[in-house]
């Protein structure tokens, strides 16, 4: 019986030790949570004002290039018009001021289709997609371009089969963008490689070129919009000149698809731009990040 009492007193002493020590504990957390709210709700807050002026801003930058496209094409047709009544002088300024019109309005276009599929919900869209085929079908936009400087292009693939999952027509610009970049800064005679290599979670696929490669600086910086590279490796006119936006539209379609896309320099020389994309979607942002994506 005593030491039934005893064992009692034990208890109820480490229950009084235990409880001393809890109570002050959970009324401290309760008061740093208290605390913490304020905080939490201000960051929220903040995302919310940061996401609504990212939104405004798109649909300003939306508006203002619909309201730029219809009077470029109306200067368009009037240059051109006026183009067959000119002395050889003006000539030339007309066809300066046309070259310029044709690159704003390319400018407008990048600006109009990155809006796009910035506000354009993917996952409804997707299909699978013959890689080659498609590949083939970018290269023959291009051919009047590449047939006057001789530039081939070469396609590597495990299968003419392989599919990804994809927007056809997003993907299509993707590679239309690639090899015209490939394009650009080719060297006449040269050849352009797509090589596509696949697994059981990802296709890669790489367009090489055969020209003098990314500077340092281009490396960091050649998939933000309106950057323009080092202009001694373009190798064409300025009719073919770039408005900046080919590869940031690339980078949107690649991440709009649960991909990303990487620009190297090749050890043999000349620059490739890598496209990677889920053979499966969707992917996990675990499956993102054991890919180093």
């Amino acid at each position: 019986m005593a030491s039934g009492i005893a064992l009692a007193e034990a208890v109820a002493l480490l229950l009084g030790v235990g409880l001393g020590l809890l109570v002050p504990w959970l009324v401290q957390r309760q008061r740093s949570s208290r605390h913490r709210l304020p905080l939490d709700h201000q960051m929220i807050q903040n995302r919310y004002a940061l996401l609504a002026q990212r939104e405004q801003q798109e649909r300003w930058v939306s508006d203002v290039v619909h309201e730029l496209k219809t009077p470029l094409t109306a200067l368009r047709l009037v240059s051109e018009s006026l183009a067959n009544d000119c002395n050889p002088r003006q000539a030339r300024l007309m066809e300066r001021s046309q070259k310029e019109i044709v690159r704003l309005q390319s400018l407008v276009e990048g600006l109009l289709e990155l809006s796009r599929l910035e506000n354009t919900p993917l996952q409804h869209h997707t299909t699978p997609v013959t890689v080659v085929d498609h590949v083939k079908t970018a290269w023959q936009v291009l051919l009047p371009l590449a047939e006057p400087r001789h530039v081939d292009l070469t396609v590597t693939s495990p299968s003419p089969a392989v599919t990804v999952p994809a927007d056809p027509s997003r993907l299509q610009r993707a590679l239309l963008n690639l090899l015209d970049n490939a394009l650009r800064h080719s060297p006449n005679h040269g050849t352009i490689q797509v090589k596509i290599v696949t697994d059981q979670t990802w296709l890669k696929l790489d367009v090489a070129d055969q020209g003098s490669g990314f500077s340092e600086r281009d490396l960091a910086h050649v998939f933000e919009r309106f950057y323009r590279g080092d202009a001694s490796r373009a190798r064409v006119s300025s009719l073919m000149i770039g408005s900046g936006l080919g590869l940031a539209i690339v980078q949107q379609i690649a991440t709009t698809h649960g991909g990303t896309v990487r620009a190297l320099n090749r050890p043999e020389g000349g620059a490739s731009v890598r496209l990677i994309l889920p053979m499966n979607s969707p992917v996990s942002s675990e499956t993102r990040l054991t890919a180093g994506l």
